[in-house]
């Protein structure tokens, strides 16, 4: 079997195709299935960008591995806003969104017959990579009863010599479970027994509901001397999921060898988008992203009550836009999504999109508009 014959649908395809057949047939659909922001990106940074577009020598190829102001001004926000220590040089590099580094990764360390540790539950670029790269995604459970985090014996006793990588996303999409000091501890232990990479995508870090300061893997970490990872998106900080500006810190060699294999890929990030980045991660970066974040909590706060009245459990987090929740009864989950398209007229993503583990659970995205957010609450309390 060919490597795309094993790749598993994508998610987010199939939802689309029932949205729009839905949408054909008349119905008001109200979308809470993808995390894309409803608001735009703010508007001091369309001001910087609109000015870096005029500039001819940005319409040049990029720096390919990061704008050496931009790659500073990331080390220099790592150093402000999580205590983290990076050089500049060898330690970042600029991606054109997190997926993009997520996707190339396993190319600079999955060898044929290799192996990569993936969460199930998780994000599906993490298995679709490594086997886009010729390894084999080996799962791990997120169980509910552990917080949806790893069990380490679990993870050592899928390790062997030819494990290479080790995927975690904290906070976690879909469940919004969080890591603390003691588990990235442990977890950076481990990989370092094994000679693993651990790699963290850290896509939500800054999305806390509670003002709380989050975690970085990397503050637990010796980013100069241990074998780690750490992948940031600007897509989620600043409603940018369009413009795909992220970037990698870590260990030299880890970045050094993701960096080379996108040489060969692609030519970096256009130069005005990695301006509009220096600005975003500089002095106003704690206005802009409280700008941003500004409408979750209150979204949160009216869906789970709504879910609470209709008698459906959430995990409790105050991290991600997302709000995970049980399927009620003996349903799957892709049959109680369908019947909430079908009856009425509600997008939810099916959690077993993200993983055998997900079976018996859905999740709720709050980044549609305030109305849609009111309105889907209306339509579950109404429907269950």
């Amino acid at each position: 079997m060919g490597r795309l014959e094993k790749l598993p649908p994508y998610l987010f395809s199939a939802i689309d195709a029932a949205k729009a057949e839905a949408r054909a047939a008349g119905v008001a659909v109200v979308d809470l299935g993808v995390g894309d922001p409803d608001r735009p990106t703010p508007q001091a940074l369309l001001e910087v960008m609109c000015e870096a577009v005029r500039k001819p020598a940005n319409h040049c190829y990029p720096a390919q591995k990061g704008d050496a102001l931009l790659k500073q001004a990331i080390a220099g926000w790592l150093a402000r806003r999580h205590g983290v220590k990076v050089d500049a040089v060898s330690q970042v590099l600029v991606l054109i969104g997190s997926k993009e580094g997520l996707g190339h990764l396993p190319l600079a360390y999955v060898e044929e017959g290799d192996n990569a540790l993936v969460p199930d539950l998780g994000y599906p670029v993490y298995g679709q990579a490594t086997i886009l790269a010729g390894g084999q995604p080996r799962l791990f459970a997120l169980r509910a009863e552990n917080g949806f985090r790893p069990d380490l014996a679990e993870l050592e006793r899928l390790m062997d010599d030819r494990t290479r990588l080790l995927f975690v996303n904290y906070p976690n999409n879909p469940t919004g479970a969080t890591g603390d000091a003691d588990f990235w501890r442990e977890l950076i232990a481990l990989c370092g027994r094994r000679g693993v990479v651990l790699v963290n995508d850290a896509a939500y870090l800054e999305v806390t509901l509670d003002g709380s300061r989050p975690l970085s893997m990397l503050k637990l970490a010796d980013p100069a001397a241990d074998q780690v990872l750490e992948l940031h998106s600007l897509s989620k900080m600043f409603n940018m999921t369009g413009w795909r500006i992220a970037f990698a810190a870590g260990h030299p060699e880890v970045v050094g060898r993701l960096g080379r294999v996108k040489e060969s890929m692609d030519s970096g990030v256009f130069t005005a988008v990695q301006e509009t980045a220096v600005h975003a991660l500089g002095e106003s970066f704690a206005e802009l992203l409280a700008g941003v974040v500004e409408a979750y909590p209150e979204r949160r706060r009216i869906m789970v009550a709504a879910l609470a009245d209709a008698g459906i459990e959430v995990f409790p987090t105050t991290a991600t836009f997302y709000v995970w929740c049980r399927v009620p009864g003996k349903e799957s989950a892709v049959d109680f999504c369908g019947r909430a398209l079908r009856e009425v007229g509600l997008v939810v993503t099916p959690g077993n999109g993200f993983g055998p583990g997900g079976e018996g659970w859905f999740r709720i995205s709050l980044t549609a508009s305030d109305a849609d957010i009111a309105e889907g609450a209306r339509r579950i309390r109404s429907w269950r």
